[in-house]
Protein backbone atom coordinates (compact mmCIF):
# COMPACT_ATOMS: atom_id res chain seq x y z
CA UNK A 1 0.00 0.00 0.00
CA UNK A 2 1.11 3.28 -1.09
CA UNK A 3 2.97 5.46 1.87
CA UNK A 4 3.11 9.25 2.25
CA UNK A 5 6.51 9.12 0.70
CA UNK A 6 5.50 7.55 -1.99
CA UNK A 7 2.83 9.75 -2.61
CA UNK A 8 4.95 12.68 -2.14
CA UNK A 9 7.05 11.39 -4.63
CA UNK A 10 3.93 11.76 -6.89
CA UNK A 11 3.23 15.11 -5.68
CA UNK A 12 7.01 16.22 -6.63
CA UNK A 13 6.36 15.37 -10.17
CA UNK A 14 4.87 19.17 -10.34
CA UNK A 15 7.12 21.64 -9.81
CA UNK A 16 7.88 22.81 -6.29
CA UNK A 17 10.19 24.30 -3.62
CA UNK A 18 8.35 23.57 -0.89
CA UNK A 19 9.51 21.42 2.19
CA UNK A 20 7.95 17.88 3.13
CA UNK A 21 6.47 19.58 6.11
CA UNK A 22 4.19 22.06 3.80
CA UNK A 23 3.16 19.72 1.89
CA UNK A 24 2.60 16.87 4.18
CA UNK A 25 0.48 19.40 6.41
CA UNK A 26 -1.26 19.94 2.63
CA UNK A 27 -2.14 16.13 2.27
CA UNK A 28 -3.37 15.75 6.04
CA UNK A 29 -5.73 18.47 5.55
CA UNK A 30 -7.04 17.01 1.91
CA UNK A 31 -7.80 13.50 3.95
CA UNK A 32 -9.37 14.95 6.87
CA UNK A 33 -11.44 17.06 4.77
CA UNK A 34 -12.73 14.03 2.77
CA UNK A 35 -13.48 11.86 5.67
CA UNK A 36 -15.78 15.01 7.37
CA UNK A 37 -17.77 15.42 3.32
CA UNK A 38 -18.38 11.75 3.30
CA UNK A 39 -18.66 10.00 6.91
CA UNK A 40 -16.89 6.61 7.44
CA UNK A 41 -18.25 4.70 10.10
CA UNK A 42 -16.24 3.30 12.40
CA UNK A 43 -16.57 -0.42 14.33
CA UNK A 44 -19.18 0.10 17.34
CA UNK A 45 -17.17 1.06 20.41
CA UNK A 46 -18.19 -0.60 23.94
CA UNK A 47 -17.45 0.51 27.39
CA UNK A 48 -18.87 -0.11 31.06
CA UNK A 49 -19.89 2.12 33.65
CA UNK A 50 -18.15 2.77 36.92
CA UNK A 51 -19.78 4.17 39.80
CA UNK A 52 -18.67 7.84 40.92
CA UNK A 53 -17.30 8.30 37.06
CA UNK A 54 -19.59 10.56 34.59
CA UNK A 55 -17.14 10.89 32.11
CA UNK A 56 -15.65 8.75 29.47
CA UNK A 57 -12.98 9.14 27.02
CA UNK A 58 -14.11 8.74 23.35
CA UNK A 59 -11.92 6.69 21.17
CA UNK A 60 -8.43 8.20 19.80
CA UNK A 61 -10.32 8.20 15.99
CA UNK A 62 -13.40 9.52 16.96
CA UNK A 63 -14.97 12.28 15.36
CA UNK A 64 -17.04 14.44 18.36
CA UNK A 65 -19.07 15.80 15.60
CA UNK A 66 -19.69 12.81 14.34
CA UNK A 67 -21.32 10.96 17.28
CA UNK A 68 -24.39 9.54 15.55
CA UNK A 69 -26.03 7.23 18.92
CA UNK A 70 -25.58 6.23 22.58
CA UNK A 71 -27.09 2.72 23.93
CA UNK A 72 -26.90 1.62 27.90
CA UNK A 73 -28.20 -1.35 29.03
CA UNK A 74 -31.86 -1.10 31.16
CA UNK A 75 -29.60 -2.62 33.80
CA UNK A 76 -25.81 -4.52 34.29
CA UNK A 77 -25.76 -7.92 32.05
CA UNK A 78 -29.81 -7.22 30.62
CA UNK A 79 -28.40 -7.30 27.08
CA UNK A 80 -31.68 -4.93 26.62
CA UNK A 81 -30.24 -1.72 25.56
CA UNK A 82 -31.96 2.22 25.24
CA UNK A 83 -30.70 4.99 23.28
CA UNK A 84 -29.94 8.03 25.34
CA UNK A 85 -30.40 11.49 24.42
CA UNK A 86 -28.06 14.12 22.97
CA UNK A 87 -28.09 17.11 24.90
CA UNK A 88 -25.31 20.14 23.66
CA UNK A 89 -23.30 21.17 26.55
CA UNK A 90 -24.41 24.48 25.89
CA UNK A 91 -28.18 23.90 26.31
CA UNK A 92 -30.27 26.11 28.33
CA UNK A 93 -32.64 23.22 29.29
CA UNK A 94 -33.02 22.50 33.10
CA UNK A 95 -32.57 18.48 33.90
CA UNK A 96 -32.88 16.75 37.33
CA UNK A 97 -30.24 14.10 38.76
CA UNK A 98 -32.30 11.25 37.52
CA UNK A 99 -32.59 12.44 33.99
CA UNK A 100 -30.82 10.20 31.29
CA UNK A 101 -28.91 11.67 28.75
CA UNK A 102 -25.01 12.62 27.20
CA UNK A 103 -23.16 15.00 26.23
CA UNK A 104 -19.88 15.66 24.37
CA UNK A 105 -17.49 17.58 26.54
CA UNK A 106 -14.06 19.68 25.25
CA UNK A 107 -14.60 17.03 22.40
CA UNK A 108 -12.84 14.38 23.66
CA UNK A 109 -14.78 13.19 26.71
CA UNK A 110 -18.50 11.40 26.56
CA UNK A 111 -20.46 12.60 29.67
CA UNK A 112 -23.39 10.65 31.55
CA UNK A 113 -25.91 11.49 33.17
CA UNK A 114 -27.18 10.35 36.14
CA UNK A 115 -23.72 9.68 37.33
CA UNK A 116 -23.63 5.72 37.80
CA UNK A 117 -23.91 4.52 41.48
CA UNK A 118 -22.65 1.50 43.06
CA UNK A 119 -26.32 0.04 42.39
CA UNK A 120 -26.25 0.98 38.69
CA UNK A 121 -22.99 0.87 37.62
CA UNK A 122 -21.84 -1.70 35.29
CA UNK A 123 -24.13 -1.11 32.26
CA UNK A 124 -22.59 -1.27 28.55
CA UNK A 125 -22.48 1.48 26.67
CA UNK A 126 -22.13 1.60 23.05
CA UNK A 127 -21.15 4.06 20.77
CA UNK A 128 -21.91 4.45 17.23
CA UNK A 129 -19.85 6.94 15.44
CA UNK A 130 -17.66 7.99 12.03
CA UNK A 131 -14.06 8.07 12.70
CA UNK A 132 -11.45 10.48 11.69
CA UNK A 133 -8.56 9.67 9.79
CA UNK A 134 -4.92 9.28 11.64
CA UNK A 135 -2.94 12.31 11.12
CA UNK A 136 -0.28 12.15 8.10
CA UNK A 137 2.90 13.80 9.56
CA UNK A 138 6.07 14.60 7.87
CA UNK A 139 8.02 12.65 11.15
CA UNK A 140 6.45 9.28 9.68
CA UNK A 141 6.61 9.34 6.12
CA UNK A 142 6.23 5.42 6.27
CA UNK A 143 2.58 5.75 7.53
CA UNK A 144 -0.32 4.84 5.29
CA UNK A 145 -2.98 7.24 4.86
CA UNK A 146 -6.46 5.87 6.43
CA UNK A 147 -8.19 6.71 2.70
CA UNK A 148 -9.08 3.63 0.98
CA UNK A 149 -5.82 2.91 -1.30
CA UNK A 150 -7.67 2.74 -4.11
CA UNK A 151 -8.28 6.27 -3.69
CA UNK A 152 -5.07 7.64 -2.63
CA UNK A 153 -4.61 9.89 -6.31
CA UNK A 154 -7.49 12.21 -4.25
CA UNK A 155 -4.13 13.12 -1.48
CA UNK A 156 -2.15 13.84 -4.78
CA UNK A 157 -4.16 15.59 -6.79
CA UNK A 158 -5.40 17.58 -3.92
CA UNK A 159 -2.18 18.31 -2.73
CA UNK A 160 -0.66 19.36 -5.98
CA UNK A 161 -3.86 21.88 -5.96
CA UNK A 162 -2.81 23.31 -2.82
CA UNK A 163 0.80 24.30 -4.14
CA UNK A 164 -0.10 26.01 -7.35
CA UNK A 165 -2.52 28.10 -5.40
CA UNK A 166 0.06 28.94 -3.22
CA UNK A 167 2.32 29.56 -6.17
CA UNK A 168 -0.41 31.68 -7.59
CA UNK A 169 -0.83 29.50 -10.96
CA UNK A 170 -4.56 29.58 -10.91
CA UNK A 171 -4.74 27.57 -14.24
CA UNK A 172 -3.12 24.76 -12.96
CA UNK A 173 -5.19 24.64 -9.92
CA UNK A 174 -8.23 24.46 -11.88
CA UNK A 175 -6.89 21.55 -13.59
CA UNK A 176 -5.94 19.68 -10.54
CA UNK A 177 -9.33 20.81 -8.94
CA UNK A 178 -11.22 18.86 -12.29
CA UNK A 179 -9.49 16.28 -11.85
CA UNK A 180 -9.96 16.17 -8.19
CA UNK A 181 -13.98 16.44 -8.64
CA UNK A 182 -13.88 14.04 -11.66
CA UNK A 183 -12.26 11.18 -9.35
CA UNK A 184 -14.11 12.18 -6.31
CA UNK A 185 -17.48 11.90 -7.95
CA UNK A 186 -16.51 7.99 -8.38
CA UNK A 187 -15.23 7.61 -4.63
CA UNK A 188 -19.12 9.17 -3.76
CA UNK A 189 -20.74 6.79 -6.07
CA UNK A 190 -18.33 3.97 -5.17
CA UNK A 191 -18.80 4.53 -1.32
CA UNK A 192 -22.36 5.52 -1.22
CA UNK A 193 -23.35 1.91 -3.39
CA UNK A 194 -20.66 0.10 -0.84
CA UNK A 195 -22.34 1.23 2.58
CA UNK A 196 -25.98 -0.07 4.29
CA UNK A 197 -29.01 2.46 3.87
CA UNK A 198 -29.37 2.85 7.56
CA UNK A 199 -26.99 5.11 8.95
CA UNK A 200 -27.83 4.05 12.96
CA UNK A 201 -29.08 0.35 13.68
CA UNK A 202 -32.48 -0.28 13.09
CA UNK A 203 -34.85 -3.64 13.22
CA UNK A 204 -37.00 -3.67 9.40
CA UNK A 205 -38.03 -7.31 10.21
CA UNK A 206 -41.69 -8.46 10.29
CA UNK A 207 -43.37 -9.38 13.72
CA UNK A 208 -45.38 -12.19 13.76
CA UNK A 209 -46.77 -11.98 17.22
CA UNK A 210 -48.95 -8.85 16.18
CA UNK A 211 -48.91 -9.40 12.10
CA UNK A 212 -47.53 -5.72 12.21
CA UNK A 213 -44.21 -4.40 11.23
CA UNK A 214 -41.69 -3.26 14.12
CA UNK A 215 -40.81 0.18 13.47
CA UNK A 216 -37.34 -0.10 15.57
CA UNK A 217 -38.68 -0.11 19.42
CA UNK A 218 -40.46 -3.12 21.88
CA UNK A 219 -42.99 -2.16 24.97
CA UNK A 220 -40.97 -3.60 27.93
CA UNK A 221 -41.99 -2.42 31.36
CA UNK A 222 -44.23 0.00 30.23
CA UNK A 223 -41.66 1.95 28.38
CA UNK A 224 -40.24 1.51 24.69
CA UNK A 225 -36.48 0.44 24.02
CA UNK A 226 -34.57 0.47 20.84
CA UNK A 227 -33.87 -2.84 19.42
CA UNK A 228 -29.63 -2.69 19.26
CA UNK A 229 -28.75 -5.95 17.64
CA UNK A 230 -25.95 -7.77 19.81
Amino acid sequence: MPTVQQLLEKVDLYRNSYSTVHKVDWMDAVQRQIFQDVPHEALPYEFTTVAGFAFYPLPTDCDPLGVKQVVIETKPGSENYKTLRYVAVESNERFSLSDEFYSIQANTNLFLNPMPTEQTEGRKVILYYNKRPAALSAANLSAVPDLEEDFHELLVLGTKAKIAEARGEFDDKLEFDAAFQRLYQQYLKRYNWNYPEYPVARDVMTSMRRGGRVVGYRRSGGKYWDLIPY
